[in-house]
């Protein structure tokens, strides 16, 4: 085996998404991007007219070979009359190859429920028939302690979001996150990864089944248990985007560690794997790291939130054989990246 593939940063490695001042709900950090990709023309042609955007903007939406949804997490400042530390999510449209073509001013996912009272986070996005499935992070309060949980919302449109609660399982009994659906099903049954957070196994990927996306689900067990790295003195392991169905029926794999040196501060990067229904284990190869934070906006986050050392992706897409992959700079902008297809085929295609 050779090296991982090679990971382009696009945009000169700057952010294409950033706070915005005037905005209370995201005027401190935008992160933790889920995309969707869309290239049917009936699709899009569907899907424009209701967006939020004014007529010229919906005219240049429409020209476009394919257009990427992103759902990113956001958070502002506390205020007298609303917590905007606690996440909601926002929508922006982009070109295919990750350029701004617009951006709603309000979010689309607000925590308004009482299951995630303290922040709705780190959606990933999966189609499945006609609508689209978030399932993401719900923050909830609790005592003595907070909880985490799994909870899932669908749209046709990526504006009008309907939430579905918590998932359904009894895996998401304990604190439970970075869950993701696969796309299409697999032996008749939809797949998820997940990871709690508490119980055996804790702090690994973990898979699920279900002849429904809305559940119950049932656990599979343990799937990916964290490396040992000697330069930390611990790792976890956990989900990134949807995996990716390639040529052959196999899956390619984006997923996170999280690192903790000995001093106390982490540093979180990407990985990679390959995935095959066929093989005992499913897991044909996993190589560590893929990529690690480098620039500026990635290994220096917001000074007040104090998170640095990050790079973290909820999302990613094929487009004219290329992957392009929007991710999270130290939990504070977003950022663009692409793997050249040569580089997948490469990869996927050493045993």
């Amino acid at each position: 085996m050779t090296s991982t593939p090679r990971v382009q940063r696009l945009h000169g490695g700057n952010p294409i998404l950033r706070r915005i001042g005037g905005h209370p709900w995201e005027d401190r950090v935008t992160f933790n991007p889920a995309c969707a990709f869309v290239d049917e023309r009936p699709r899009i042609e569907a899907i424009v007219p209701s967006l939020p955007f004014d007529g010229p903007t919906k005219s240049l939406l429409l020209k476009q070979e394919g257009l990427c949804f992103l759902l990113y997490r956001a958070q502002g400042a506390r205020r007298d009359d609303y917590d905007h530390t606690r996440s909601s999510m926002g929508l922006a449209v982009l070109s295919p190859k990750l350029d701004l073509l617009a951006r709603h001013d309000r979010p689309v996912i607000l925590p308004d429920q009482p299951y995630e009272d303290l922040g709705v986070e780190d959606a990933r996005i999966t189609q499945a028939g006609d609508r689209y499935y978030a399932f993401y992070t719900a923050y909830r309060s609790g005592k003595p302690d907070n909880h985490v949980r799994i909870a899932v919302a669908s749209t046709s449109d990526f504006v009008r979001w309907e939430k579905h609660g918590l998932l359904k399982g009894d895996f998401n009994g304990v604190d439970n996150k970075n869950a993701m659906l696969f796309p299409g099903k697999i032996d008749g049954k939809y797949i998820m990864f997940h990871r709690p957070m508490a119980g055996p196994g804790r702090m690994s990927i973990h898979w699920a089944e279900s002849h429904d996306v809305l559940g119950p689900w049932k656990t599979r067990g343990l799937l990916m248990k964290p490396l040992r790295n000697p330069l930390y003195a611990d790792t976890w392991t956990g989900g990134g985007p949807p995996p990716l169905l390639l040529p052959d029926g196999r899956y390619l794999i984006i997923y996170h560690n999280g690192n903790r040196k000995a001093d106390g501060t982490r540093v979180y990067e990407l990985a990679i794997a390959i995935g095959d229904p066929r093989a005992k284990g499913f897991i044909t190869r996993r190589d560590e790291p893929l990529m690690s934070p480098e620039t500026l906006s990635e290994t220096q986050g917001d000074a007040d939130l104090g998170v640095n050392n990050v790079v973290f992706a909820c999302g990613c897409y094929f487009y004219r054989n290329d992957l392009y992959l929007p991710y999270a700079g130290a939990d504070s902008v977003v950022g663009g990246a692409m793997i050249a297809g040569d580089e997948i085929t490469r990869y996927a295609g050493e045993r």
